[in-house]
């Protein structure tokens, strides 16, 4: 079986937020929207938004089973830009040598999401 990813489903609980977190916070390109959802474009991956998650709530601090890693050239701009917009960034930047350096930061539902610069071609 030969697999590529080339669209996520990331569902919320207020389109609104995540719409404005996505689009205007992060800078993603709009494909589409209708009332309870809208679809963007991150690099040659598409990425579709739904109303209707509920958030569990939890005494522990509970991470997701999955993150998304959007791809920057220059991390250290990218985190002053996402301070700058009021993201909630967790820690600082890590760096791995000989492949990329990551920051980790939130959505409103507190996805975990990482923004990275890598130094090699991933795959």
């Amino acid at each position: 079986m030969k697999l590529g990813c080339q669209h996520i489903v990331v569902r919320t609980t207020n389109i609104s937020i995540a719409k404005d977190f996505y689009v205007n916070k992060l800078g993603l390109e709009i494909l589409e929207e209708a009332q309870n959802f809208f679809a963007a474009k991150a690099g040659n991956v598409r990425l579709s938004f739904f109303e209707g998650y509920e958030k569990q709530e939890t005494g522990e601090d509970a991470k997701t089973g999955f993150s998304i890693i959007f791809r920057t050239d220059d991390l250290d701009k990218a985190k002053e830009e996402a301070i700058a917009k009021g993201i909630k960034i967790n820690g600082d930047i890590i760096d791995i040598p000989n492949f990329h350096k990551f920051l980790e930061i939130e959505d409103p539902d507190g996805n975990i999401i990482f923004l990275g610069q890598y130094y090699i071609e991933p795959v």
